[in-house]
């Protein structure tokens, strides 16, 4: 099924500001089954839907999200204003209990939960996991830990949560001792870290490429032995593809 192949990336930005409930629904409704999302940390040690330590860019506003309690940023706009203008003034960040609660009423959906290292940093590795896996807790099963840190993956697997997925950060990773020791359900792998002539089908978890939005481009992957690719435009490439050969 093709909405089985597409990852709906910080949800669904090419028409509403990313990481936002009001995207995560949208996605859904566009007919994602897989969503993605980065989480950082409020000053109180709170997740929330957020990629950029910095506001300026989601939030106009000089600030950073770990210096604003959780109770400051849920007042906080998150429009992307230079992008979007003031079409979504009104939509606030979002904590991560709310997708739970949207994940709640799509038991159809996965999750990809991208912990952002720089909020690692701040909370601690075992914090950040005690946190934000107990918030999960509803919809463990729907939801993939993924991360940029290796050390934050390897702690998950010690705790045993039952999802997890790796980020390259360069390619001999796929054949590295964490890949082995671990046995991750997912490889997320940047299109420009993929070598040219190079196959994924030499190993066994799920391959996501990201970022993806053009068509032909989804299918050359697909070609190359790209289990999923991941898109900003999930509703575009849902109606691209559904009547293409895959």
């Amino acid at each position: 099924m093709l909405a089985d192949r597409l990852v709906a990336h910080r949800g669904y930005p090419k028409h509403y500001p990313e990481n936002t409930l009001l995207g995560m629904a949208a996605a859904i409704d566009a007919g994602a089954h897989f969503i993605e999302t980065d989480i950082l940390f409020s000053a109180d040690q709170q997740p929330v839907l957020y990629h950029d330590n910095l506001m300026t860019r989601i939030s106009g506003e000089e600030n950073a999200v770990h210096l604003l309690t959780l109770d400051e940023l849920v007042s906080r706009s998150a429009h992307e204003p230079e992008r979007l203008g003031d079409q979504f003034i009104n939509q606030t960040i979002t904590p991560l209990c709310d997708l739970v609660s949207l994940l709640e009423e799509h038991p159809e959906v996965t999750a990809f939960i991208e912990m952002k290292r720089s909020g690692l940093h701040i909370v601690g590795l075992e914090a950040a996991y005690d946190i934000v896996s107990k918030i999960l807790t509803p919809v463990r099963d729907q939801c993939v830990l993924i991360s940029f840190s290796d050390e934050f993956i390897d702690y998950a697997h010690q705790q045993g949560f039952p999802r997890l997925g790796l980020v390259l950060k360069d390619w001999e990773e796929r054949q590295g001792n964490l890949m082995q020791r671990i046995q991750p359900e997912f490889i997320f792998c940047d299109t420009d870290k993929v070598p040219e002539g190079s196959s994924m089908d030499e190993i066994t978890p799920t391959w996501v490429i990201y970022e993806v939005e053009d068509p032909d481009q989804a299918i050359a992957w697909f070609d190359r032995g790209a289990d999923m690719v991941e898109t900003f435009d999930i509703g575009g490439l849902l109606e691209n593809l559904a009547h293409r050969a895959l």
